[in-house]
């Protein structure tokens, strides 16, 4: 079983799980939540950055994502 959230509630209990977005697929290995873009080098933007299996993803606090093997609903 698999579930969707969004890359704002990804978090350290995550640490381990395979998960899954566009053309990515892999082991979460680090999350960091920051304020910072590096496109205009500005502290105005919200992002999510994620290590998957070595490489290093920013991604929108919207981005949906899949925890894939994940057996308990975000409620429980």
């Amino acid at each position: 079983m698999s579930t969707v959230i969004e890359a704002r509630r990804l978090n350290n209990t995550d640490l381990g799980k395979t998960i899954s977005f566009p053309e990515t697929v892999g082991t979460l290995c680090c999350v960091i939540h920051g304020y910072f873009d590096p496109k205009t080098k500005t502290f105005d933007s919200r992002y999510v950055s994620v290590i998957v299996d070595s490489e290093n993803h920013a991604l929108e606090p919207s981005d949906k994502i899949t925890i894939i093997g994940r057996t308990k609903t975000p409620n429980d």
